[in-house]
């Protein structure tokens, strides 16, 4: 798009149509070229906006919104090792800002190993002992939620579920 502007602004006026383009809009290129990049940001950052992943596990959360990540860690001390009770939770909040390129990795990943087309639930039943982990995603006007209740005797999660999941934890690393 640069370059059809650009062509507009220099090829066009040195063709003769318009002889005095030159001289009466020259400053006015430069603007058009910062208004076209400008634009360009403009729908980078309103795709980075309609955006919104939420992850939550039993020792840590996430949100991505707006190219900005912020993660919760709860850590859980115990005297008693057998004990389920705990004796200290600590939780520690932390956020940064992602790269356009990590995110753009991040949304095709969903799209491409098929996340948005797992069913709503897996795991454990809901009557059953479970951690849930949970992934949301928001992307324009597509969304999907997915629950996994995590108990052995009830299998692993699905596979996209997991790439979805081993990335967002990479990016906390």
């Amino acid at each position: 798009m640069k370059f059809f502007l650009l062509y507009l602004a220099i090829i066009f006026p040195i063709t003769g149509i318009r002889q005095n383009f030159a001289v009466e809009n020259f400053a006015s290129m430069f603007v058009i070229l910062m208004d076209v990049d400008t634009l360009v940001q403009d729908k980078s950052e309103k795709q980075a906006k309609s955006f919104l992943i939420e992850y939550s596990a039993p020792t840590v959360s996430m949100k991505i919104k707006n190219l900005e990540l912020t993660w919760v860690v709860r850590t859980e001390k115990y005297k008693n090792p057998i004990s389920a009770i705990p004796n200290q939770i600590t939780t520690e909040t932390k956020s940064r800002k992602l790269t356009n390129a990590q995110l753009e990795q991040l949304k095709k990943l969903i799209q491409s190993n098929g996340f948005m087309n797992l069913r709503a639930e897996y795991g454990a039943p809901i009557n059953q002992r479970y951690y849930p982990y949970s992934i949301l995603v928001r992307n324009g006007k597509q969304y999907q939620k997915v629950l996994y209740r995590s108990n052995p005797a009830f299998g692993n999660s699905p596979q996209a579920f997991q790439q979805v999941e081993s990335y967002l934890q990479q990016l906390i690393k």
